[in-house]
């Protein structure tokens, strides 16, 4: 049972070091393989786009024991997780748990410091998993408010998530893994304004807050010290950011006998921000009579307006990847016309040869969309997004589409066979079908006794 008298902020520091194998249950682990070939096979395939490769080229790299995905070189575990968590966030395909993304910043950051420090494979998962537990956990106590206030959400918590991973392999005493916690906050940042005007660095949120994650715990281990109160302070992480008070009465939330968090893990089945995704399902159900289709009324959430509907100023005809990306008139409307939503079709669009101009079939059903928020949806369904939509055709009837599951959640789970078409799409391009075969296996194997190096060699080019 936790104990009332601890602070949250030790509750936080005393779950990321006293979580053990033995935590990790049957669930636990097979989540945790999903979630690990899933954030690699991310990270392979998106580390050809655009903005991968100006990130990749605008720094040079301090030498080290680790393994950047698609290269030969060994980097410093801070820089070789800041580029291959950048890769793993780079195309809006990568997992989520609420309004954040712990894999890109966890599953990086465990593979880089393990390797740095010689880790089994068991060791890296736990240290994972730590990492997993306090970034999400921590988050969930500030969802969906820090969305709404126009943070993204991923950018601050990773600081956390990177801090906690780090401080169980470079094996932080407590007083270490609280300060590597608290010095975290100074990092912390990351607004969602490129989800309205646009913008790549978006996909540089993770590899900088996993970066900043790492710091903190080195910075840490060398002496320096964080506030106190970095949680639950008058100018601590919530109050700060969202302006609401957190009390140690959530240090319950914190107990290592609470249920782990970790199974509950969700994976895109679209290309594009999860807050659409219920949407595009409703935009399937419309496919049959789409051409019939005179208006249709969405009513969405506080949280998903504030990320892909009206807070944005392009959502009727987007400009650019990220701005379709965050669109959700123009994602449903992908899905009702036939033309996908997943990572080819965006690829199509990022390199032209899909084009949505004004006078398309999609950009004119996507107007025909009228978004309005249902705050009786916040209330119901707090911690979930959902679509209530209301299609009205020409002939006079109308259709109601309500849709609270899509594909590749935690309570709609993939089936093996459309996890493994979607890790097969971003491997086999790059890697081929026999080496893609063998990280998926040695993953799905996962033995305890093997080293990380074991598995980041086969995120190297083939010989």
């Amino acid at each position: 049972m936790a104990d009332s008298s601890v602070t949250l902020e030790m509750a936080v520091t005393r779950l990321v070091l006293g979580l053990s194998a033995e935590h990790l249950d049957a669930a636990s682990r097979a989540t945790a393989r999903s979630l690990i070939k899933d954030q690699l096979a991310i990270q392979v395939g998106a580390a050809r786009l655009p903005w991968s490769r100006q990130v990749r080229a605008a720094r040079a790299l301090r030498p080290g024991q680790s393994t950047i995905v698609g290269e030969r070189g060994r980097f410093a575990a801070a820089d070789a997780t800041y580029i291959n968590a950048t890769y793993g966030h780079g195309f809006e395909y990568d997992d989520f748990a609420g309004n954040a993304h712990p894999g890109c910043c966890v599953v990086p950051a465990a593979l880089a410091i393990g390797e740095e420090v010689g880790a089994t494979l068991e060791q890296m998962l736990v240290a994972m998993a730590a990492g997993y537990e306090a970034y999400v956990r921590i988050g969930r106590l500030g969802s969906p408010e820090l969305l709404n206030a126009g943070w993204q959400p991923h950018a601050v918590l990773a600081n956390f998530g990177a801090a906690a991973t780090a401080a169980r392999l470079y094996g932080l005493d407590e007083a270490q893994t609280f300060n590597a916690l608290a010095i975290a906050l100074s990092h912390a940042s990351g607004p969602t304004e490129y989800a309205s005007t646009g913008g790549s660095i978006k996909r540089a949120h993770a590899g900088i807050a996993a970066r900043n994650g790492i710091e903190s715990a080195e910075l840490a281990r060398a002496g320096v010290t964080g506030p106190r109160r970095f949680l639950t302070g008058r100018r601590g992480l919530y109050a700060t950011f969202i302006r609401k008070s957190v009390t140690d009465a959530a240090h319950g939330d914190f107990a290592l006998d609470a249920p782990m968090t970790l199974p509950n893990a969700s994976f895109k089945a679209y290309c594009s921000c999860a807050c659409t995704h219920p949407f595009i399902e409703a935009g399937l159900a419309l496919r049959a009579r789409a051409n019939d289709i005179e208006s249709i009324d969405v009513k969405l959430q506080t949280m998903v307006d504030a990320i892909v509907g009206t807070r944005n100023e392009h959502i009727y005809g987007p400009r650019n990847i990220e701005e379709l990306q965050y669109s959700l008139p123009a994602q449903m409307a992908l899905a009702a016309t036939g033309r996908g939503n997943g990572y080819r079709t965006h690829l199509d669009f990022l390199e032209g040869r899909l084009q949505l101009p004004p006078d398309s079939d999609v950009m004119r059903l996507a107007r025909k969309m009228k978004l309005s928020i249902d705050t009786s949806l916040d209330e119901r369904y707090p911690m979930r997004f959902v679509a209530d939509v209301t299609a009205h055709y020409r002939d006079g009837t109308s259709q109601r589409v309500f849709i609270d599951k899509v594909p590749g959640r935690n309570d709609a789970p993939y089936t093996p066979e459309q996890h493994g078409a979607k890790l097969n799409e971003l491997l086999h391009d790059v890697i081929g079908p026999h080496q893609s075969a063998a990280l998926l296996e040695m993953i799905e194997t996962l033995d305890p006794r093997k080293p990380v190096t074991a598995l980041t060699a086969l995120l190297q080019p083939a010989s």
